[in-house]
């Protein structure tokens, strides 16, 4: 019999632990040698409070935390490394039913994430102009995907943290509580906090993480640089089963079954009628209302696991924008280094060979240029991108670190 390996991983309620959970309850860990245990945290940052104690090994964070962990942001752990993108999108902007009110009067139109922006400004100037409190969001980690694309799309509309509006972190579980019970205006989290707060009667979905930045990436694999130097071929065998998990995660014929393994109370514990949205793409944007949302949540397809090192960068350039580290870094090649390899596309692909599947052959690629599928150069023909467009249609070159106008 093949040597068999235990490894023991953290990850949080959130739908985007899909493929983690996946992996060790059917089988594919398990096919290749490993044994994964899975040690549920409440939030983001407890997971990552044990990366490398009690024997946690590998941990679901959000894409961000390796580009933190590189540049010394929020006196984060040091060597962490992404080395499988687990889910793009799954996020969702969900608003009190009152702050709803407000946005509709200036303008919102749903889903436009632009029309949101432009109600925002608009709410936030006639709230500082009354005297009155700003809004406050929700979300799961302020280094989260959720966090720098609620930022980018609201400081495109002139909406400033701190002068316009608070955003505080808040355990998913506890999100729809929050929004109901007005301690917070909004929330912009992974589902299905968003999905709960509107059918619970407490909220509205105003706008998704994918209108936002098409396929952006959610959740990563993280991983400490030494443990994945130490232990490469139990590393890539990993990667492989995930890569398979991600395959049954993406095919609608699981998706019941899936819901039913996400809800079990050692897992997400929530009822499987909060999962659902996310997992087919039929979100309730009220409970009156339904819309159909294109690549909502996307676990497989299109490249969707790999770990673009430009992805790596636009995390950077965000840290960089809002003064989050010093601005000096953008100018020392050093840290612009780190945070590139702070992604680790080499691992992955090494780990993709045994199944012949097509892989980028560039670690860097221009984001938001991308407006429907295309083919592109891989390690084997066939492969696919999907769009990946901001909301506004500017484009994020890693070479310059810059967001120019459209290409």
């Amino acid at each position: 019999m093949p040597e068999r390996h235990s490894v023991k991983a953290g990850f949080s309620p959130t739908v985007d632990c899909a493929v983690l959970i996946v992996a060790a309850e059917k089988g594919f860990a398990a096919d290749e040698g490993i044994e994964l245990e899975l040690v549920r945290k409440q939030s983001a940052r407890g997971v990552l409070s044990v990366l490398g104690e009690d024997g946690v090994q590998i941990a679901h964070l959000p894409a961000p935390v390796p580009v933190g962990s590189a540049v010394g942001l929020h006196d984060m752990p040091a060597n962490i490394i992404g080395v499988f993108t687990l889910s793009l999108g799954g996020s969702a902007t969900t608003v009190s039913p009152g702050f709803y009110d407000e946005l509709y009067r200036e303008g919102l139109k749903l889903p436009d994430p632009a029309a949101f922006g432009r109600a925002m400004a608009r709410v936030c100037a006639a709230r500082r102009a009354a005297g009155e409190n700003p809004p406050v969001f929700a979300v799961e980690d302020i280094a989260s995907t959720s966090f720098y694309a609620l930022r980018y799309l609201l400081g495109s509309c002139g909406v400033l943290l701190g002068r316009d509006m608070e955003i505080v972190e808040a355990l998913p579980k506890a999100m729809p509580g929050l929004l109901e019970s007005g301690d917070v205006d909004a929330l912009c989290s992974a589902e299905p906090a968003g999905s709960a707060a509107v059918l619970g009667g407490a909220g509205r979905i105003v706008t998704t993480g994918a209108l936002i930045w098409h396929n952006a990436p959610e959740k990563i694999l993280a991983v400490k640089r030494d443990w994945a130097d130490a232990n490469a071929s139990l590393l890539e065998g990993l990667l492989r089963a995930l890569y398979r998990a991600g395959e049954w995660c993406a095919n609608p014929a699981n998706i019941e079954e899936l819901a039913g393994i996400l809800a079990a109370p050692h897992y997400m514990n929530v009822s499987g009628e909060f999962l659902l949205p996310a997992l087919t793409g039929y979100i309730s944007t009220s409970q009156k209302d339904m819309q159909r949302f294109q690549e909502f949540f996307v676990t497989s397809a299109k490249a969707a696991n790999f770990p673009w090192q430009s992805q790596a960068l636009w995390f950077f350039s965000q840290m960089l924008r809002w003064g989050e580290i010093p601005a000096g870094c953008r100018f020392d090649a050093a840290v612009v280094e780190a945070a590139r390899n702070a992604y680790r596309p080499d691992i992955f692909r090494k780990a993709m060979k045994p199944l012949f599947v097509p892989v980028p052959g560039a670690n860097l690629k221009l984001e938001g240029t991308l407006r429907e599928p295309v083919h592109v150069g891989a390690s084997r023909t066939g492969l696919v991108l999907g769009p990946d467009c901001f909301f506004d249609g500017r484009v994020f070159d890693p070479e310059t670190l810059d967001m120019d106008d459209e290409i």
